[in-house]
């Protein structure tokens, strides 16, 4: 029996439109030649879920969104069927929670229950609904709205407070400048002489430190001094200086001595006044022959009445 070529077209025609429609829902996730058990699942919010999209165990796919409907006479609820692997075992306590990642991909993540008490096919499991992006950011932003009209009405008052506070902060800022001005113009006049006594500074430093080398043979001899007398025999010293100790005693005890010469000369005021007199005279002396010096140095002097007579007529 021979085709044609309309028919081999055909034919080849629908073939290849099954094979796209297989292999692209197989793309989807749809297996049309696994066994499959359909449990269903009441949302009041799918968020965006659509047929097709996975449902996983601990993240491995087992299964995929059959079908959603919305219960219009039954307040608007959602129902999604869910064909799962037969394979797969669901306990009376599973919950088919929906869970949408950062991208809006949505997706049925069940937590299987005690599986001693299995559920049937046509089962309806528990469900619940992760918040999405959104409203865990509105939840992390819900105690900062109701503390903004605080926090703004604590700004007005701060600002209002700052109003009579301009003039002042400006007065501030203009003393501030002026005060930096000045500073500048004083450290610019003062430049040559800072870096004159920076100059002097390191000056005097290299000298000190020439001067430290050179005391170091000094101090070197004094360490060989101090060597040298830890050898002495410090006995004799000692000796010596307790004769020195008692002859000072005694020394002290002659002054203590009212009688003593040296005692008349600490307590009495008669050396004093008579060293006091002899001064006097003789700055007297010098005095008269700082004015008169004729009187002293002339060939023949002067006779004492000729002196006398000088004097009187000085007065």
């Amino acid at each position: 029996m021979r085709f044609s070529k309309e028919i081999k077209v055909g034919i080849f025609a629908i073939g290849t439109i099954t094979m796209f429609y297989l292999g692209f829902n197989y793309l989807k996730g749809i297996d049309f030649f696994s066994r499959t058990n359909r449990y269903f699942v009441i949302y009041q919010d799918v968020g965006g879920l659509t047929k097709s999209n996975p449902v996983t165990i601990s993240g491995f796919n087992i299964g995929r969104v059959g079908d959603i409907k919305l219960l219009q006479d039954n307040g608007n609820i959602v129902l999604v069927a869910l064909d799962i692997d037969r394979d797969v075992i669901l306990g009376d306590s599973s919950v088919a929670r929906l869970d949408a990642n950062f991208l809006g991909d949505v997706s049925i993540v069940v937590n299987v229950g005690d599986i001693t008490h299995p559920i049937e096919p046509l089962d309806t499991l528990f469900s619940r609904v992760d918040p999405g992006l959104t409203d865990l950011i509105m939840q992390s932003t819900q105690p900062i709205t109701k503390n903004l009209p605080a926090t703004l009405g604590n700004l007005n008052l701060l600002l209002e407070d700052l109003q009579g506070s301009g003039e002042s902060l400006k007065k501030a800022l203009k003393s501030f400048t002026y005060t930096s001005n000045r500073l500048n113009r004083t450290l610019r006049d003062s430049q040559d002489d800072i870096k004159e006594t920076v100059t002097e500074f390191k000056r005097l430093s290299l000298k000190l430190n020439e001067s430290i080398d050179e005391a170091r043979p000094l101090i070197t001899k004094f360490n060989t001094l101090a060597d040298s007398l830890n050898d002495i025999r410090f006995s004799v010293t000692i000796n010596k200086l307790n004769k020195l100790l008692d002859t000072a005693e005694g020394t002290i005890g002659l002054l203590d001595n009212r009688e003593s010469s040296l005692g008349k000369l600490m307590y009495e005021d008669s050396l004093y006044q008579n060293l006091n007199k002899t001064m006097l005279d003789l700055d007297s002396l010098l005095l008269h022959m700082n004015n008169n010096p004729k009187h002293f140095f002339s060939p023949l002097g002067k006779s004492k009445k000729k002196i006398e007579k000088d004097l009187a007529n000085q007065k």
